[in-house]
Parts: structure tokens; sequence; C-alpha cells
């Protein structure tokens, strides 16, 4: 009696080690699902620190020649791109421009860069707003997720354009003063 009280005992501890470990099992796969969506994130926009006086001036250089590159894959008069992220910086501020300038549409992204200010409002908002609800219409974006990746390294600047799924990189070097494409346009999809 005794060694079948020890038994059944003995079997109710192993349900219980299997079943929190389990549960600790579980717990460890949601946490990696969710980093992995995290890390499949792609950052875009511009990761140069502290840019130098002249990169106003390489800016524009580079969209030119980002913007001949784009017109050589994509008809102008009836190519949308929404771009995926800000663009608050030299270079994508003179690619917008340069692409519009060149006939393509591009729908900026005006969501702030951090999703937890999106949802806060400003006292005056708060004040205007009447108690009616508020009814969203879905749009639909008909253009080409488009971003972009600019950084650097001394005087070499990287420039990936991504469009889709596909992707366009090209490296420059400055000198003199000057900044002047370092290879060839590299396509990846």
């Amino acid at each position: 009696m005794l060694l079948r009280f020890h038994l059944q005992k003995f079997q109710a501890f192993r349900l219980q080690a299997v079943n929190s470990t389990l549960k600790a099992a579980t717990v460890c796969i949601s946490v990696l699902i969710l980093l992995s969506g995290c890390a499949m994130t792609q950052p875009y926009g511009s990761f140069i620190q502290n840019p130098s006086p002249a990169f106003s001036q390489y800016s524009e250089v580079l969209a030119i020649d980002v913007a001949d590159q784009i017109r050589r894959l994509y008809p102008a008069a009836s190519t949308q791109f929404d771009l995926r992220h800000n663009a608050n910086d030299a270079f994508g501020q003179a690619l917008i421009d340069k692409l519009r300038s060149d006939g393509f549409a591009v729908l900026e992204n005006v969501s702030p860069a951090n999703s937890f200010l999106a949802a806060i409002h400003s006292p005056e908002e708060s004040e205007n707003s009447n108690s009616a609800p508020i009814i969203e219409e879905s749009t639909r974006n008909n253009g080409l997720a488009f971003g972009y990746i600019i950084d650097q390294s001394d005087d070499l600047y990287h420039v990936s354009i991504l469009i889709e799924d596909q992707q366009l990189t090209r490296a420059f070097i400055a000198q003199s003063g000057q900044i002047q494409p370092a290879g060839l346009w590299v396509r990846k999809e």
C-alpha cells in the first residue's frame, strides 16, 4: 500500500514537471516568434551620423543618380511610389523632389516615426473634436512600396533603393569636394 502511494505521488510529480516544462517551452516559442517578427522589419532612411556641410550638395548629386536609375527601370508618368518611412533627411527630400520633377507620383509617409506618439493627441485636437464617431475610410495605395537606406563609412557612401521585393545598390565616393559613383548599380531581387 505504501509503495502504491509513493508511486502515485511520483506519477503526479512527473506529470506536474511535464506540464511546467510544456508551459515554459510554449512561452519561449512565443517570445521567439515575436522577436523574429521584430528582427524582420528592416530599418529605412538615412543612417549618416553628423552629416558634413557638403552632404546637402552630395544629396542632390546622389538623388539625381538614383532618379536616373529608377527612370531607366520604370515609366515615369504611370508609376507611383509609396514611401515606407519618413523622408526627413536631405537625401530623402532631394530624391522625392527629383522623382516628382521627373514625373513620378510619390506618396510620402506622414506618420510619426514613433508609433506611440501617433496615439497622443494635442490638447487643441481634443477640444476641437466633437463627440461624433470618426469613420475612417480604408484607402488602398496602388503604388509600389518604396524605401531607401543611405549610410557612410569615411568617404564612401552606400545607397540602397528598395522597390517592392527588389533592391538597387550603389556605392559613391567623396573626393576633393565632389561625389561620384564608385561602381555600377547592383540589382538584387
